[in-house]
């Protein structure tokens, strides 16, 4: 805007300038003044629309699976299994929804743990498990051993039924939890046989988050690991 100048006066100069051009130099004309503004106005645009989309359709959380070290079967992925046990669960699908996160590999190996992804995949887990965010995970040997007094596991005795853990007596894994005068607790349960693993030559413990929102259906996803 020349100095003094109105923006009404500024408007009319601009109008001036373009009185007698063609609709093509008036749109080059417009274009090269005007473009980093409309560039920005529409990238703008299209990140508040994809903000109100993703609000709008963001489903509640039924169940969090975070499977660490550990694969499912070639016959099953991650969304088949989701939506069948959002049916064995009975979830409302169109309110709630299962998420299973096969994709978490963290290496306990000195050189393979400085990794950028090794780095980034701990992170991630760690502040899911923070937000309470997770309520499951499936992991190795090595996870569970590098872990098991870090707290983030809960006390399955004060979590399953009296009956279920009978039930799953000879698979159950005990330790003597930190910050606790229990003594050895249940704390995670052998699936690695689960007709949804990989292989049963890979180790697979089932493990609860100690601030795992969805306690019901936690119950039923054990169930469903280990259903014939």
């Amino acid at each position: 805007m020349a100095a003094g100048n109105s923006v009404n006066d500024e408007i009319r100069e601009q109008q001036a300038k373009l009185k007698d051009k063609t609709p093509k130099e008036k749109w080059e004309y417009f274009w090269h003044y005007y473009k980093w503004h409309t560039i920005g106005g529409i990238a703008l645009i299209i990140a508040l629309g994809n903000l109100v989309w993703t609000i709008a359709t963001q489903k509640d959380s039924a169940l969090s699976v975070a499977m660490v070290n550990t694969y499912l079967n070639e016959e099953v992925d991650e969304n088949t299994m989701a939506e069948d046990f959002e049916i064995y669960a009975e979830v409302d699908q169109d309110q709630a929804e299962v998420v299973i996160d096969t994709d978490m590999h963290i290496s306990y190996d000195a050189n393979a743990a400085a990794t950028e992804i090794n780095y980034a995949n701990t992170q991630k887990l760690m502040a899911m498990t923070a937000a309470a965010s997770i309520d499951v995970i499936l992991a190795d040997d090595a996870y569970i051993e590098h872990n098991m007094e870090s707290g983030i596991f809960w006390d399955l005795s004060e979590l399953l039924p009296a009956e279920t853990l009978e039930k799953y007596a000879d698979r159950i894994k005990y330790a003597d939890l930190p910050d606790d005068d229990k003594g050895e607790v249940p704390y995670c349960i052998d699936v690695r046989d689960s007709k949804y693993m990989f292989s049963d030559q890979l180790s697979t413990w089932f493990c609860v988050t100690g601030n795992a929102p969805n306690i019901d259906n936690v119950v039923l996803f054990l169930d469903y690991l280990l259903a014939e």
